[in-house]
């Protein structure tokens, strides 16, 4: 009886779970323009063919994006196509950013707004990833959050990430020849 309501128990938050996952999937453009191509590329398209179908009808019918997002995508084609291309392997955002930064290195700002518009919901991590791979600095991965429509007071920076944070040092103190700026040596009490 009680393995009959743990088993139970179990599928029914199986079931929640994963209808919770399928539906924040169906709101993620990234993903729903993935599904788009996969499905090209499995009806026989190669995949640059697929990229560029799938990238013009998603403009053209005005799929998954604002009219901002529409527009800067419409003005960074050829870096957007390459991107959709790149979801062929790539299921999330921060492996479509590292992609696309190691792949188009001279369009850093577009590769990171266009990752985040396909996922938004990502942007912290994409916006981190590109300030660690040092291809952009932070006022030009700020610009790039910005212009994909996200509040940058949302963001965080990693330890690693955070090349534009001020870290003050520790004065070299009394305990390091008497410099002055507070005794950073452990006290023996």
């Amino acid at each position: 009886m009680r393995s009959n309501v743990f088993l139970s128990v179990l599928l029914s938050a199986l079931i929640a779970f994963s209808t919770v996952s399928f539906a924040q999937e169906g709101n993620v453009p990234g993903l729903q323009i993935r599904n788009l191509l996969v499905t090209e590329i499995e009806e026989g398209a190669a995949v640059e063919q697929a990229a560029t179908e799938v990238s013009q009808t998603v403009l053209s019918e005005g799929m998954y994006f604002d009219a901002a997002g529409l527009s800067y995508l419409s003005e960074n084609q050829p870096t957007y196509q390459s991107l959709v291309g790149l979801l062929n392997d790539n299921s999330t955002g921060f492996e479509l950013a590292i992609a696309g930064l190691t792949e188009m290195p001279e369009q850093p700002t577009q590769v990171v707004t266009i990752a985040i518009l396909m996922f938004p919901e990502e942007a912290n991590e994409i916006y981190n990833i590109a300030l660690q791979m040092q291809v952009v600095t932070e006022e030009e991965a700020l610009l790039a959050v910005i212009n994909a429509g996200v509040d940058p007071s949302t963001l965080t920076a990693t330890a690693a990430g955070a090349t534009g944070n001020a870290v003050t040092p520790l004065g070299a103190g009394t305990g390091a020849a008497g410099a002055g700026g507070g005794d950073t040596t452990i006290s023996a009490n």
